[in-house]
């Protein structure tokens, strides 16, 4: 199998501040992956350099065997990459249906805008019942529903999620989580950054640990479930409850 996204040597940051320091990982079509680590460890950092929201300082990005170091957002949302965001940035004044057509952004996403809409219902059965509902009314859990249905509205090959759980019960994360599963049922690789490490290691097949802006280990996600490292170093962080 292929490497769908390739980063080699990614440094980034913001001005004179350095928060990449020549990252290196791969995602294979179809895979989930997991980019884990404490906070200001650069995850974020890395997801919005890979999305085109900042400019790489240098190295390599190659999404689809072509180079994208440095495309723009609306350049990697036609190639298939898209990302939602960590705290989902909805309009509280817009319904629920209207945030999802905001997704329809490419030629791509045009052709398949109803068969679409139809996968983030299946998805997501509660958007469809509250279509008309505006998203400021919605909890916590629905938002970031909506937030990633918009996303999927954008016909991806790839979605990065930053942080979908924060904030989040331990039942909705659960939901949460097999829902990206779901996701990957439907043909769509998946990066998810998260703080919740022991939850997310219980659904990802791979999964690397970033400090300080760059991979501090790596493997599946059953090797650093059982790697006393990450034990005694993560799984304090964010939710103890398993996903199952």
């Amino acid at each position: 199998m292929s490497s769908l996204l390739e980063v080699v040597g990614l440094r980034a940051g913001y001005g004179l501040f350095s928060v990449l320091h020549g990252l290196e990982f791969h995602v294979k079509e179809r895979e989930i992956v997991s980019l884990v680590g404490s906070n200001g460890a650069g995850k974020t950092t890395t997801m919005r350099a890979l999305s085109g929201l900042i400019a790489p300082a240098g190295g390599l990005v190659r999404f689809d065997s072509q180079k994208t170091t440095g495309f723009s957002p609306s350049q990697m949302v036609e190639r298939g990459l898209v990302c939602v965001p960590e705290g989902r940035q909805l309009f509280p004044e817009m319904t629920v249906r209207d945030t999802l057509m905001v997704g329809v952004s490419t030629p791509r996403a045009r052709a398949q805008r109803q068969e679409n809409l139809e996968r983030v219902y299946a998805l997501f059965p509660k958007l469809k019942e509250r279509g008309g509902q505006l998203c400021g009314t919605l909890s916590g859990g629905e938002q970031q529903m909506v937030a990633i249905g918009r996303g999927l509205m954008s016909a991806p090959r790839m979605l990065l999620l930053d942080e979908p759980s924060l904030g989040l019960a331990p039942t909705i994360v659960k939901q949460l989580f097999q829902a990206i599963i779901g996701i990957r049922e439907q043909g769509v690789t998946v990066l998810i950054v998260e703080q919740n490490v022991r939850s997310v290691l219980t659904f990802v097949d791979r999964a690397y640990v970033i400090e300080n802006g760059s991979v501090e280990l790596s493997g599946t996600a059953e090797e650093l479930a059982n790697n006393p490292d990450v034990v005694n170093a993560y799984f304090g962080i964010g939710s103890k409850e398993n996903v199952h």
